[in-house]
């Protein structure tokens, strides 16, 4: 017979920040898998934001392990890894935007379209997607941010 109580799923740590709705910041780290469970390779923080579960743990930096709840953080930041031209051959293209959240947050950056030939543009984009949190890419890293606290967005290119 065997044990499958020995079945362990080995979990890194990713370090973000998580600004909840009420303006909390909260330094720590996201736990992620080895290996993503829908594409190639480990797993990242916009898999964990992005899976149905609506919570996810946090240890924060002062040692204490949060239990977040995905519909009360306005924005995650963190670094993703370099993906080497992988958007270009993946058939998506920048588009520069303003977002401005329900608390007043005002965030740039770009957002990765899909070059879809019938509908190429932010507005089809935005109606359709069907994540929770939308990826917004700067020089500084990726924001993470809640679509429910989306107020408006302004393309700047």
């Amino acid at each position: 017979m065997d044990n499958f109580g020995d079945l362990h799923i080995e979990k890194f740590r990713y370090p973000v920040v998580v600004t909840m709705v009420d303006g909390a910041r909260i330094v720590g780290d996201m736990f992620v898998q080895s290996i993503a469970p829908f594409r190639t390779g480990s797993e990242e923080p916009p898999d964990i934001l992005n899976d149905p579960d609506d919570y996810f743990p946090l240890a924060a930096a002062d040692g204490d392990t949060l239990l977040i709840a995905k519909d009360h953080v306005a924005e995650v930041e963190a670094v993703l890894p370099e993906r080497d031209g992988e958007e270009m051959l993946a058939g998506v293209r920048p588009t520069v935007v303003e977002v401005v959240l329900s608390n007043g947050l005002v965030l740039g950056g770009s957002v990765l379209l899909p070059a879809h030939v019938d509908r190429p543009r932010l507005l089809d984009y935005l109606n359709r997607v069907s994540e929770r949190f939308l990826t917004l890419q700067s020089t500084e890293g990726v924001r993470l941010i809640n679509t429910r606290l989306i107020g408006r967005v302004r393309p700047l290119d």
